[in-house]
């Protein structure tokens, strides 16, 4: 969501601007692709529903796909079912408690914004 967020907000800043020239976020969709947008559907529906199935595994058998299969030395940490760490989090940002609450309430905050830009552009 927070990525989201800012690229909905930074390319149209940058625009205005007179840096870049893309659309604004809401005229998005109706730029042409190099595919079709029922090509691009059934990637993408591929793609999170790998991403889906292996975070359920992890749910359902904790530990069972902490190794990435495509980046062997990337794991995730031990004990922590579902939290991405490893390659995800490279810096190592969040090793508190706190910090992960942090980032809850900004992946919140970025929800809230996202409702915002919706309502006002409407």
């Amino acid at each position: 969501q927070m990525l989201g967020v800012a690229g909905m907000l930074i390319p149209e800043v940058l625009t205005s601007i007179g840096l870049i020239n893309v659309p604004k976020w809401y005229d998005a969709g109706k730029v042409e692709y190099f595919a079709s947008s029922s090509t691009l559907f059934v990637i993408e529906f591929i793609l999170f529903h790998y991403v889906e199935l292996r975070r359920w595994q992890d749910i359902k058998y904790p530990g069972s796909v902490n190794q990435d299969p495509l980046f062997k030395q990337y794991s995730l940490p031990p004990n922590e079912v579902g939290y991405p760490g490893g390659i995800f989090n490279p810096l190592n940002f969040s090793p508190s408690m706190e910090a992960k609450e942090k980032e809850l309430a900004n992946g919140r905050l970025a929800m809230l914004a996202f409702l915002g830009f919706v309502v006002q552009h409407n």
